[in-house]
């Protein structure tokens, strides 16, 4: 008997080769991967804003909280146009919001370290990783051109990888 992962392995094969590609440009032209990931962050924004907006109109007479639906969905499709219209400043505040989100990760690293120091012992090493995680903010928000490549190449690893895990899973799937 054949199982839905079996019958349909070819899905998780063009998951793999999209992974794959996309992966494989961002490492190699981060610029422009970093460019259209924008864009297609823009494109998601949108559509999902007019799919909220119309949810929200739709459940008006069912749900009582539908003008909070109406109201992300009218944001989504407001951050789209704003994405469509300057994709750098979009590009900017992306990196800006990761920058902020790694020193604050960082910082609440080196207090649970602190708070660790009575149960544990090698917190030192905790403190450290928080540290750096701040250092890493830092740097993004002193140079965000080259923020924009790290981000990139990180995440064209990142797909790279996951795009190889996925093509050998469906060869897997197929054979079984």
């Amino acid at each position: 008997m054949h199982n839905f992962y079996n019958v349909y392995w070819w899905i998780f094969l063009l998951r793999g080769i999209f992974a794959l590609v996309l992966g494989v440009l961002a490492v190699f032209w981060p610029g422009i991967t970093f460019a259209t990931l924008i864009v297609f962050l823009g494109a998601y924004l949108f559509i999902a804003g007019i799919f909220a907006v119309a949810g929200a109109i739709a459940a008006r007479k069912t749900n009582e909280n539908w003008s909070v639906f109406l109201f992300s969905g009218l944001i989504g499709v407001i951050l789209g146009i704003l994405t469509f219209y300057n994709p750098f400043a979009t590009g900017a505040a992306l990196i800006y919001l990761v920058a902020f989100w790694a020193m604050l990760a960082g910082l609440m690293e080196i207090i649970i370290a602190i708070r660790l120091r009575k149960v544990i012992t090698g917190e030192g090493w905790y403190i450290m990783g928080g540290l750096l995680t701040i250092i890493f903010g830092i740097l993004l928000v002193s140079n965000p051109v080259a923020a924009a490549v790290t981000l990139t190449w990180v995440f064209g690893i990142y797909a790279i990888i996951t795009g190889v895990m996925l093509i050998s899973l469906s060869w897997r799937l197929r054979r079984r």
